[in-house]
């Protein structure tokens, strides 16, 4: 069920009317249906993996309420690592199984069919964000940050909560837990700024990340036809398709949450306005970067002052998992590595003026500190688009090469258009949100209504066949 589909708006009309006609004070009511909901929701995509799903929601209830009533430090670590070794040992069996076994018959020239995989299933949808959420969960009691819920049923709404469910945010339990155990009353407000967040996501995703898929699939598919120029043009296109289509989810997914009265995190904030990499994944899927910083990094560098090589060895196996997080592919394995690379070169100190080039780039005009994010995003852009080392390395070759040889075309026509609307509008409500953000304070009422049926009416006659999230493979 598809957050651009006919089918989801309608699952939502009927799951808000049934949820607020149960009533602003019976909070147990209402969670017992968001739960039912959920659970109907994740059963549309494969009823299957239910069943894993609650699984990894009641080991991790079951290892916070043990590691808390503990009181032996030894046995507090072992509920622990009975938590990670599950959550992890899922994340492997279904996700990595075959990228590992594949890595070790190269690694010891053993011959196997390119067709044969040992453990050949899909992939759960959305299960690297709520085994990382669970996982969140269990680490968070264990250091004492957090008490572990005794309520069952808002924990596995918690796990479940299907607007953030498939494709995050990741959110941690100190700020989204505690709202399951609290009445939630009614905000006419509060509903119609998640309606302007979901129109605002459809648009992204519709009318301007689904037209620049048709273009950058083109260029993507025959690499080997196009010039450097449609090539750079094309991967250009395709880091604006992946923020339009994963930003544009997590609107919808934070305005769906607002219908029903919760507060999901931010998981963008403009990224490509960042005058350094480093900057650029503080803006960029904000709730990962944060994941992983809190939960692999930090334990990395340790409390004490550490070195620069201690903290540069750090980031590289920190920005390394995310590459891998992303999927059993080794593009995405090279995509993080080469983050990690800018993101250390940018810390360490330059050779006459011992300033860190992140300082100097701060400084720099915008438009220079820009480019150069662009340039690092455009190779990495190009790692996490191709299919194979081969294909990013074609991409490469043809774009550094400034070859000239092979077609030079546009690739897009008068549907570009939505992407300068869409840039005008975000870049002139920075301070906002989302650009719709408040509008009765800025627009009057037939205005406001003229610009809502112009935007619905656009999405629906122009929208494409309907194409999942990019992220919801990850």
């Amino acid at each position: 069920m598809l957050f651009n589909s006919f089918d989801f708006g309608l699952f939502l009309i009927v799951a808000y009317g049934i949820y607020w006609a149960l009533g602003s004070r019976r909070r147990i009511a209402q969670n017992t249906f968001l739960l039912i909901s959920s659970y109907l929701f994740y059963a549309f995509w494969d009823w299957r993996f239910l069943g894993l799903l609650l699984a990894s929601s009641l080991v991790d209830y079951w290892a916070g309420t043990a590691i808390e009533q503990s009181k032996v430090v030894s046995k507090r670590k072992r509920i622990l690592w009975i938590s990670v070794c599950w959550n992890l040992g899922v994340l492997v069996l279904f996700k990595y199984f075959n990228f590992f076994l594949d890595g070790f018959y190269e690694l010891f020239q053993l011959e196997a069919s390119s067709t044969y995989h040992f453990w050949n299933v899909a992939i759960p949808l959305g299960l690297s964000f709520y085994t990382f959420q669970t996982l969140g969960y269990t680490i968070d009691v264990y250091r004492k940050n957090i008490k572990p819920t005794k309520n069952l049923l808002s924990f596995l709404c918690f796990v479940s909560f299907f607007p953030q469910l498939v494709a995050g945010p990741i959110e941690k339990a100190k700020s989204l837990l505690p709202q399951f155990d609290r009445n939630r009353s009614f905000d006419l407000q509060k509903s119609k700024e998640g309606l302007r967040q979901i129109l605002w996501g459809l648009f992204k995703k519709v009318l301007v990340a689904e037209k620049l898929g048709l273009a950058v699939n083109m260029a993507f598919q025959h690499p080997e036809e196009y010039n450097f120029i449609t090539l750079s043009y094309a991967v250009v296109l395709f880091c604006f398709q992946v923020y339009c289509d994963f930003s544009g989810y997590t609107d919808i997914a934070i305005g769906t949450a607002k219908l029903f009265g919760f507060d999901l995190s931010r998981n963008f904030r403009l990224p490509y306005l960042s005058k350094s990499i480093s900057e650029l994944w503080q803006r960029w899927h904000i709730t990962l970067t944060r994941w992983f910083t809190d939960y692999v990094y930090q334990p990395l560098v340790g409390k004490t002052k550490s070195s620069v090589s201690k903290k540069a060895i750090a980031l590289f196996i920190t920005m390394t998992l995310i590459g891998l997080w992303h999927g059993a592919r080794w593009t995405y394995l090279l995509f993080g590595m080469v983050s990690a690379l800018f993101m250390i070169a940018e810390r360490l100190p330059l050779f006459k003026h011992r300033q860190t080039l992140r300082k100097v780039l701060s400084k720099a005009p915008r438009l220079v500190s820009m480019g150069y994010v662009f340039f690092g995003f455009l190779i990495m852009g190009v790692l996490f688009r191709s299919e194979n080392v081969s294909q990013a390395s074609l991409i490469l070759k043809r774009i550094f090469s400034f070859t000239m040889d092979g077609q030079f075309t546009s690739l897009i026509s008068w549907k570009l258009s939505y992407l300068f609307v869409l840039l005008i509008a975000e870049l002139s409500y920075q301070k906002k949100e989302y650009p719709l953000e408040g509008l009765e304070f800025h627009l009057p009422k037939p205005l406001r209504w003229v610009l809502y049926y112009a935007l619905i009416i656009i999405i629906i006659r122009y929208a494409e066949p309907k194409e999942a999230f990019i992220y919801f493979q990850f």
